[in-house]
């Protein structure tokens, strides 16, 4: 089944099979791995951290990039002349894929009542969910605290407000990501913005006599793409900020692992309840380093804009 379509079927339309059959019969083993890359690609669908970064399934758990020192090219060069090699440092940065779980039961009552694969997806799905805040909160976390380059909004109120620019706080932001950090400049950018701040993100006004909302006009100036999120505030990822970057996997990267060596799904008997199905996941993400100027653990393609919502 190819992994674009599973993405949008139903769990009972991928394993296909019936309620009457139930999810435990003669293909569980089967049905686990299903399971198992159905969770993996629903959670990552239904983020947007990873349609922001790389991410990649990997067989380790730990892993450590040698930055070494920054290589050099001598020109020009006398014919007979050989330069000196670069000296690769020991220098280095790592990612530690880390633990999480998810758990529920199907109950024998609703295998009893009919109601098999109904409840069970809604269980289903609202781990799935789960594990795509989680991810989130993970990435958007993780790129907040490694933005190389930061700076408040102008005049430093938020978005909205009468005194705000919100155009000129993106723009500067963007001239200083190409100024500072390892990049062509012609790179797609992406805003990742609270989700309070779509209304004035998308209400249109006039610019030299076109009609557009500031999404638009930056897309078409600057190839920007626009993400908005929930996790902000007191208790989120974002704080109150926002977030412009070029994204991809030079970036920032986020792993899951998905080799050999443990079970990631289980079903268990609870006598006179049910079956517990539980799902067990190793995951991480990397700030790569650059060697842009950057402090270690961040990188100046990420730029942060404090302060666009209260």
């Amino acid at each position: 089944m190819e992994v674009n379509n599973m993405a949008n079927k139903s769990l009972e339309e991928i394993l296909e099979v019936t309620a009457a059959t139930g999810p435990f019969g003669k293909g569980d083993a089967v049905l686990e791995q299903t399971l198992r890359d159905f969770i993996q690609l629903q959670s990552t669908t239904l983020a947007i951290g990873t349609q922001i970064i790389g991410n990649r399934t990997v067989p380790w758990l730990t892993f450590t990039w040698y930055s070494g020192a920054q290589g050099t090219f001598t020109y020009p060069l006398d014919d007979n002349a050989v330069v000196d090699p670069t000296k690769i440092g020991t220098a280095n940065y790592s990612v530690k894929l880390e633990k999480g779980q998810g758990r529920c039961v199907f109950l024998d009552s609703t295998l009893l009542r009919g109601e098999t694969w109904e409840n069970m997806n809604r269980q289903q799905m609202a781990i799935v969910q789960a594990r795509a805040d989680l991810i989130d909160n993970h990435i958007l976390a993780k790129l907040h605290a490694g933005a190389g380059q930061t700076a408040a909004t102008t005049g430093g109120v938020v978005w909205g407000n009468a005194a705000a620019d919100e155009e000129l706080d993106v723009l500067n932001a963007m001239d200083k990501i190409f100024e500072n950090a390892r990049v062509s400049g012609n790179e797609p950018l992406a805003l990742v913005l609270p989700a309070s701040c779509r209304a004035q993100m998308l209400n249109t006004r006039l610019y030299t006599n076109v009609l557009q909302s500031l999404q638009e006009r930056l897309n078409t100036m600057i190839s920007l793409t626009v993400y908005y999120t929930r996790d902000f505030g007191a208790t989120g990822a974002l704080g109150s900020d926002a977030l412009l970057l070029i994204g991809g996997s030079q970036t920032a990267e986020f792993f899951q692992y998905n080799g050999d060596g443990f079970t990631e799904t289980e079903l268990t008997r609870i006598e006179g309840v049910g079956y517990s199905w539980l799902l067990t996941s190793y995951m991480g993400s990397i700030i790569h380093e650059m060697q842009d100027g950057a402090a270690a653990g961040k990188n100046n393609r990420i730029f942060k804009i404090t302060g666009v919502v209260a």
